[in-house]
């Protein structure tokens, strides 16, 4: 009994031979160095190791901290380090025995998950880090070497997700910014979610524009609030579908397709809501009858952004989705009136047949049957093979087609909803989204449909005037400062301490610095955009990117889109 306790803590114990002024540890029955040589298996790791530049480097299970040394001497430039250790007793000797030269190299308990999420993240986000690389510093890591490979794998995904968004940033973040500066001046007119939330009392149908729903009977009394994704929409008003509502989030012009001969199914309906991203195509928003809902997804973690919601232009952020049928399952889950009121949703497959990779009368179908003939069929068997595509098994034990982005959407999708209270899966087909399978509802009461029926239009309605008036001023205010600061900035960077602008109280680079680091749309889309310089290389490209955002401002406040 002895002899197990002492086995659960760390003994001390001289090496043998021309190593006996080094120490190796016993624990748990075992020796985590040599004890002929301590030094040479965690040397050995290190030599074995290729060390690039821009590696984040998990050091697990560092014990005495051997090899620390020559992994300095070895280390390229641009690296980071953090150390883990799970067991308890060997977490408080690595605390004890780290070397003043790892004073500054994080040391978590793999139990403090928190701590060590929040420290890939930081790390990710300074922009050098491009991958991660296990060391093991001891035999102590074959002890836990579940919850190290855990965390490595986690490291890597946390950085692959940082440079992906990235890239997205670098594509389309201008977009974004622009779009927000044009939609604005209606957020000082229109209602947000927030403003109507909890409204609908009917059960709630969202209808993507996968295969499943050319299959879902759709009920046509006005029984249950239906809500479509942008693509579905003109598919649902061809087949007499009472939509109620449409989710608008592409930023790009080619969602304008999806709306094509949408107004004409839809003239005289004045019950029916576009609820439509900040960060949306413009041009669409307000062309369709009925109300404008708008919403608010944060692209990206900014200052700019957060300053709308200070002011009051934006009421609340939502997290952001990236698929529009997540961000309409998510309007469906705010505008239902409590958990008892059941949400469905169907043709969220997030994958397809070959051949078909929406339902018909959608765009994509459309197009294809204008372009088809005897050499191109209206099947597009060329998307089942397309690089990037790969086999999935649906509900039905199907074998079915997906893409990387598709199965990240399912992903998240299940990650986001699964185990919401209420929330059914009406679609037969597709990959599963953790969600209990229902069947639709075939129809309410007739009183309960008669009460229901003008849900969010009566709630726009009392809306009307009561919250929106200051919204305007809010609106013109943070119109009016973008602007002030964006010229403000143009003639410092043009004429410099000769600027009128100066500040005396201030060094031209600490007032551009104060300028410039709360409006990140100004260069969060540049290559190098992930952190504010001040070097002249980057200076000019801002200046540029001045020009455009006052033409923005300009659209915005004259109502063009």
């Amino acid at each position: 009994m002895a002899t197990a306790s002492s086995d659960e803590k760390p003994l001390l114990l001289n090496a043998s031979g021309d190593f006996s002024h080094l120490k190796t540890v016993s624990y748990k029955g075992r020796f985590l160095y040599s004890k002929y040589n301590p030094l040479r298996t965690v040397v050995s790791v290190i030599e074995r190791t290729t060390l690039l530049p821009g590696s984040l480097l998990i050091i697990c299970s560092p014990c005495l901290w051997y090899g620390f040394s020559e992994l300095l001497s070895a280390l390229p430039e641009g690296c980071t380090l953090i150390a883990l250790e799970a067991e308890r007793e060997l977490f408080a000797l690595a605390r004890q025995q780290q070397p003043s030269e790892a004073q500054e190299v994080r040391l978590f308990h793999t139990d403090d998950s928190a701590g060590i999420d929040r420290f890939l993240r930081e790390a990710a986000e300074h922009g050098s880090i491009k991958r991660a690389v296990q060391l093991d510093f001891s035999a102590g890591a074959q002890l836990q070497q579940d919850s190290y490979r855990r965390i490595t794998a986690a490291a890597q995904e946390i950085i692959a997700t940082f440079w992906t968004n990235r890239i997205t940033l670098v594509r389309m973040g201008r977009l974004f910014a622009k779009n927000i500066f044009q939609n604005a001046v209606r957020l000082g007119s229109d209602a947000q979610l927030a403003d109507i939330a909890h409204c609908v009392g009917r059960p709630i149908i969202v209808c993507g524009a996968g295969e499943s729903l050319d299959s879902t009977p759709l009920p046509s009394d006005g029984s249950a609030y239906i809500i479509a994704v942008d693509v579905a929409l003109a598919q649902l008003l061809a087949r007499n579908v009472p939509v109620n509502a449409a989710v608008s989030l592409e930023g790009q012009s080619v969602i304008e397709k999806a709306y094509i001969g949408a107004k004409s199914l839809l003239d005289g309906r004045n019950d029916f809501t576009f609820f439509a991203d900040i960060s949306s195509r413009p041009s669409v928003a307000g062309k369709l009858p009925g109300n404008t809902v708008w919403f608010a997804s944060a692209y990206t973690q900014a200052g700019w952004l957060n300053r709308l919601r200070q002011s009051g232009l934006v009421k609340e952020y939502c997290e952001p989705l990236g698929s529009v049928g997540l961000a309409a399952t998510y309007i469906a889950l705010e505008l239902r009136r409590d958990s008892s009121v059941p949400v469905y949703v169907t043709g969220l497959d997030f994958c397809y047949s070959a051949g078909l990779t929406h339902a018909k009368e959608t765009p994509a179908h459309k197009a294809r049957l204008g372009t088809s003939g005897r050499l191109q069929p209206a099947e597009n068997f060329a998307a089942a093979f397309a690089p990037g595509t790969m086999p999935c098994t649906d509900k039905r034990n199907k074998t079915m087609v997906t893409s990387r982005i598709l199965m990240s959407y399912a992903r998240h999708f299940a990650q986001r909803f699964s185990g919401t209270a209420g929330l059914y899966d009406a679609g037969f087909c597709g990959i599963p989204l953790g969600l209990p399978q229902k069947p639709l509802p075939h129809g309410m009461p007739g009183r309960d449909r008669l009460q229901h029926r003008d849900d969010v239009t009566q709630a726009l309605a009392e809306l009307a005037g009561r919250v929106l008036s200051d919204r305007k001023e809010r609106c013109a205010a943070f119109y009016a400062e973008e602007k002030r600061v964006l010229l403000c900035i143009q003639s410092l960077l043009s004429e410099g301490d000769k600027s009128p602008q100066r500040d005396a109280g201030l060094t031209l680079s600490e007032q551009l610095r104060g300028l410039l680091a709360p409006r990140e749309y100004l260069y969060l889309h540049f290559p190098d955009g992930y952190r504010l310089s001040l070097e002249a290389a980057f200076l000019k490209r801002v200046r540029a990117e001045t020009d455009f955002f006052l033409k923005q401002i300009a659209i915005g406040t004259s109502g063009r889109t």
